[in-house]
């Protein structure tokens, strides 16, 4: 994101932010921060659930400063030199001032001289490609695509409008891209998934991987994230899903709509893993599982059955995340009754 070098008063932030502003009207504001991070002329924002905190907090920062507060939270004393803007839900208020003050780089429509792009490929006029892209046979590029340097697009993808697509990242044969979908530096979208068999003849024999990949609209990808082609048939990414930095999603899994796969989880082949789902951050899931809509995976969880109830998972094997705290409980008691009985026996 670039900073747009701009400066709004307190008031046409109370504006834009559709809060109650406290305190001064014509403060300039030229910038935002976060909280732990906070500096003069900046506006930032209390994400918490309780009043004394919050007047604690306005009591640390550096003036002026605008801070956007949870309406039920409003302090009965305000510091000198801080206004307040009064809003129900202060971070989202707080995320929709952002491009007031940061917006993406807007990239003329035009094709880099040193980009490879097959005869046969189809690149909307309205498409940028920059520095040594590769674009295979037969693949389409749709209205204001934006391929940064060094994207390799291999024959029959169909890249949908307004998709960005960040340097390095690789997208393989027959893939399918939704529109306005996201995909960050090195991911690497359709490659063979990881099958194979017992053969007396080789040791172990590839199985062919035919399908492709099919993502949603309005998908993010993160660095260094790989999805595989399905083996027969298609992995499928739908709509709104969020997927984290080195994520291994499997062959011929399906993702639902709006989840979320935290970082460095890995999902193996032909799971089916429903509507907003939550994976969280680490955690394995075995193949040919089914997880379905509504379910949270606690960090690092070790996913070896299907979870068919909606709810709050942990540990390994993910059991019900009250279950498991219960059994950390009684462990606890069985390691610390064994001591005891140990230094009396």
């Amino acid at each position: 994101m670039r900073y747009r070098s701009t400066s709004y008063t307190t008031k046409q932030l109370a504006e834009t932010a559709k809060g109650r502003l406290l305190g001064e009207t014509d403060t300039v504001i030229s910038d935002l921060c976060s909280l732990d991070h906070a500096k003069a002329g900046s506006v930032t924002f209390i994400k918490s659930e309780s009043a004394e905190l919050v007047v604690k907090q306005l009591s640390l920062l550096p003036t002026p400063v605008v801070v956007l507060v949870p309406e039920k939270l409003t302090p009965t004393t305000i510091p000198s030199g801080i206004s307040l803007i009064l809003v129900p839900d202060s971070y989202g208020a707080f995320l929709n001032l952002v491009p007031l003050f940061y917006e993406e780089p807007l990239l003329k429509a035009k094709v880099h001289e040193t980009a490879v792009i097959d005869p046969t490929a189809e690149v909307d006029s309205t498409a940028s490609i920059g520095a040594y892209c590769v674009i295979g046979p037969r693949s389409k590029i749709g209205r204001d695509a934006v391929l940064l340097p060094h994207v390799r697009i291999y024959e029959d993808v169909t890249i949908q409008d307004n998709v960005r697509i960040y340097s390095g990242v690789s997208i393989r044969a027959n893939t399918v891209i939704g529109a306005r979908t996201i995909i960050h530096d090195n991911a690497v979208i359709g490659a063979d998934g990881f099958g194979y068999t017992p053969d007396p003849a080789v040791g172990l024999r590839k199985v062919p991987q035919v399908g492709n990949v099919i993502i949603g609209s309005d998908v993010e990808i993160g660095a260094g994230t790989c999805i595989d082609r399905g083996a027969f048939g298609p992995t499928t990414i739908a709509q709104g899903a969020k997927i984290d930095n080195l994520v291994q999603i499997g062959h011929n899994t399906s993702i639902g709509e709006f989840s979320i796969v935290c970082g460095q989880a890995a999902i193996a082949g032909s799971c089916k893993i429903g509507k907003s789902v939550v994976v969280g951050g680490g955690v394995g899931i075995a193949d040919h599982l089914e997880i379905v809509s509504g379910v949270r995976l606690g960090g690092r969880a070790g996913v070896t059955t299907s979870l068919l109830e909606p709810g709050d998972y942990l540990g390994f094997p993910a059991v019900k995340a009250n279950d498991w705290r219960r059994m950390q409980v009684q462990m606890r008691r069985l390691i610390k009754g064994g001591r005891y009985a140990k230094s009396n026996g």
